[in-house]
Formats: structure tokens, sequence, C-alpha cells
């Protein structure tokens, strides 16, 4: 039993003797067979055969006569290499894009982020990120978030009651009404959409769940009640009625006519989960979703004006019919 206990004991010696070697090559510290016998208390025999059993497990180290020194045969080797391939990398530069136009605390990790890669990455990889982020060919188009320090505070205070799960008082100027009341909000989320950051919260007020833009709430504080989010809940599938954002009243189907003019742009792209498209012989095309909420996708189809007319529902088309007579008495007038 001793005699095992004490070939165990050398095995253990030996891998952390083969760990340290590897270390300390990574780390380009002069390692001759006299170093390392020193520092390990060994002979220089005993490295040799370390060096070849490294060998043997996949290590490319070579010996260098001349200044009788141990180092890996390529040069730019490292163990601490992600050997990241281009599209990781431009994965990579593109996150910075995006976490640029959220705002400041994004930025910030993002950088870390790459300080790390920068770190930690040998040599090959190191070329590779300079390169890209000399050069860059990809470009995400994003409204970017301007002046993020004036939501700072709304945003951490949520970010910590959503930890916390504790509810929050707000006061809340709306943008329609301009008028200004104190809620207490029980935080489900945050998200990010055309430039501004909002919260998906349950509101007490209107006792349902609301969309707060965080630039709206002039005063936040936490409270003392504790609230738990809904095991239901899901901010992605909270968002599938919508056409965007703004959920409202019951589902509704809209159904849209687009003109051969125009047809091809409505095609090529997905607009909504549930839309669907029916082809006519003239070369238009009919388009219909359901949602809650007509506001968001009224302002949408004033994008594609002359070329698309509102069939369904008849509400909405009296809607749109009473803006553009609007609009058009505005062109009208004389000079």
């Amino acid at each position: 039993m001793a005699g095992y206990s004490s070939k165990f004991s050398d095995r253990k010696k030996k891998l952390h003797r083969l760990l340290s070697i590897l270390r300390m090559l990574d780390n380009r510290e002069r390692c001759t067979p006299s170093i390392l016998a020193d520092k390990f208390t060994t002979t220089n025999r005993t490295i040799h055969r370390d060096m070849l059993d490294l060998g043997e497990a996949g290590f490319a180290i070579r010996f260098d006569k001349e200044t009788a020194t141990y180092t890996f045969a390529d040069p730019d080797f490292t163990l601490r290499d992600f050997d990241l391939n281009s599209d990781e990398l431009m994965a990579l530069l593109l996150g910075k894009q995006i976490a640029q136009r959220l705002g400041k605390p994004f930025s910030s990790a993002f950088d870390s982020l790459l300080k790390k890669a920068h770190k930690d990455a040998g040599i090959k990889t190191k070329g590779k990120i300079k390169m890209l982020e000399e050069k860059q060919h990809f470009l995400v188009r994003m409204e970017p978030m301007e002046e993020f320090e004036k939501v700072e505070n709304q945003y951490e205070a949520i970010t910590e009651a959503m930890d916390n799960k504790v509810e929050l008082e707000i006061a809340y100027k709306a943008m329609n009404s301009q008028k200004e009341t104190i809620r207490q909000i029980a935080p489900y989320g945050l998200f990010y959409s055309n430039g501004l950051w909002y919260t998906i919260a349950y509101c007490h007020l209107q006792q349902d769940t609301r969309i707060f833009a965080l630039d709206c709430i002039k005063d936040i504080k936490p409270t003392n009640n504790i609230y738990t989010i809904p095991k239901d809940f899901n901010i992605d599938d909270y968002f599938k009625p919508t056409w965007q954002m703004i959920r409202y009243g019951e589902p509704v189907e809209v159904v849209l006519k687009f003109s051969k003019d125009i047809a091809r742009w409505i095609k090529r792209q997905k607009w909504h989960p549930s839309q669907q498209i029916e082809e006519n012989k003239d070369g238009s095309i009919i388009f219909k979703v359901k949602i809650e909420g007509t506001e968001e996708i009224k302002w949408w189809t004033y994008r594609w004006v002359p070329y698309c007319e509102i069939l369904a529902p008849a509400e909405l088309r009296k809607e749109v019919a009473k803006d553009i007579k609007a609009l058009a008495g505005i062109y009208e007038k004389e000079d």
C-alpha cells in the first residue's frame, strides 16, 4: 500500500511539473534544462523525458542547441489562443457595434470583453482582431441610444428592482397626453427599440401589463413591496400580437392591397409572424396580418403611399382617409 501511495505521489508531482513547464513556455520564460531542473528539484535527464512526454501529448516543443533553451516549435502558438475563425471574429465585432448603439453599460461591457479577447488570444488571433477592427466590411444599421446618461438612473433602478423583485414607484409623463401620473409598477423586463429604452411592467394603476419609456420616467424609487414575474410570462410572446410594440384591444385582421409597383418589396421580407400574402393576376398582392392594435401598422402603411390600400378593418380605412384628407389640405394651401 505504501508503494502505491509513493507512485501516486510521484505521478502527481510529475503532472504538476508538466503543467508548470507548459505555463512557463506559454509565458515565454527562459526554459533551459538546468533552470527547469533547479526549479523543480530534479535532474536534466528527467526534464528531457518530460519534454518527450509533452511531445507525445501533442505539444510541439523544440530545443535550440545554440541557446540551450526549450520553446514551442510554433512561435505564435499559445495555450490562451482562442483560435477564432473569421466568422466568429466578425460576430464579435458586430456585437461591439450593437453594444455601442444600446448605450454606455453595454458599450463598456463589450470593450471589457474585447480587452480580454486581446489579452487571452494568441498572436494570430490578435492580428485578425486588429485587422478586422481597422477595416470592417460589415455594418449594423440601428438607431443609436443618444445621451444614455439621461436614462441611466432609471435603467439601473429597474435592473436592480428586477434582481431583487421589488416594485417601483414612478412619476410618469406620457408622451401623448403630457400628463404626469404616479404609478406603482412591477418590472418584467427591459427592451430597446428605435433608439429608446423601455421597460415592460405590471402597472397597478391600469391593472394591466404596460410599456413605459425610460425617458418619460421623471422620478423613480423602490418600494417595500415584493413581486414575482408570472411563470407564463414571456417577453417574446408578449410582443407577437403587436405590429411592433404597442398592444391594445382585441385581435383584428388587417388586410392591405399593394400594387404591382411595390409588391416585390413587400414579398421579400417577413414583416410579422402571422402575415399571409396572396398574389393577384395583375401583379398586386393582398397582405393579411392579425394583430392587437392598429396604430403602428397605420403609420407603416404611410411609408408605401400611394401604392398601399387598406381594405380592412373599415374603421382603420376611415382613419387613414381622414388623415390623408387633412394632409391634402395642407399641401393644397396656396402660398
